[in-house]
């Protein structure tokens, strides 16, 4: 991995971080049963393309947001519990939004460690910034998987 020194290498680490996340959506999305699960992965690959683009505003403004931070809801911890293999194949809904929650929150708590380790404490916050945005996105793919829990 490359050094990520700067406000910049960070944003632009971030931009393709989003790039992969939608694409893996759009291969979820690829592997659905159905109509409407396709939909749905397709939907999360769309956020993850905004994101990509709010990245890159931040980039070309040089600057994080002037309110950064999240209000943290309440980790109903799912990606923790479950465990699910990804065979291949086609997939059900349930356990693509699993798979989802696991790759969002692993890619938050990498953001902290680097937020740990920056050398400045700018690039610092422009990871913490990073990491609370993808915990956000994760807590929101938890709470589809609790609401199809409950339509199940």
């Amino acid at each position: 991995m490359k050094q990520l020194n700067t406000f910049e290498d960070a944003i632009r680490f971030a931009i393709k971080h989003e790039e992969e996340e939608a694409r893996f959506y759009e291969g979820m999305a690829d592997r659905s049963k159905s109509a409407d699960q396709k939909k749905a992965m397709l939907g999360h690959a769309a956020e993850e393309y905004d994101h990509k683009r709010r990245l890159e505003a931040i980039l070309t403004k040089g600057h994080l947001p002037v309110s950064t931070r999240i209000v943290a809801d309440p980790d109903m911890k799912i990606a923790e519990m479950l465990v699910v293999e990804d065979r291949g194949g086609s997939i059900g809904y349930e356990d693509a939004l699993v798979l989802a929650a696991k790759r969002e929150k692993q890619a938050s708590r990498f953001y902290q460690a680097l937020a740990k380790t920056a050398p400045s404490g700018e690039l610092a916050e422009v990871f913490f910034f990073l990491a609370e945005q993808e915990a956000k996105h994760g807590k929101q793919i938890e709470q589809k998987y609790d609401d199809a829990q409950r339509e199940g």
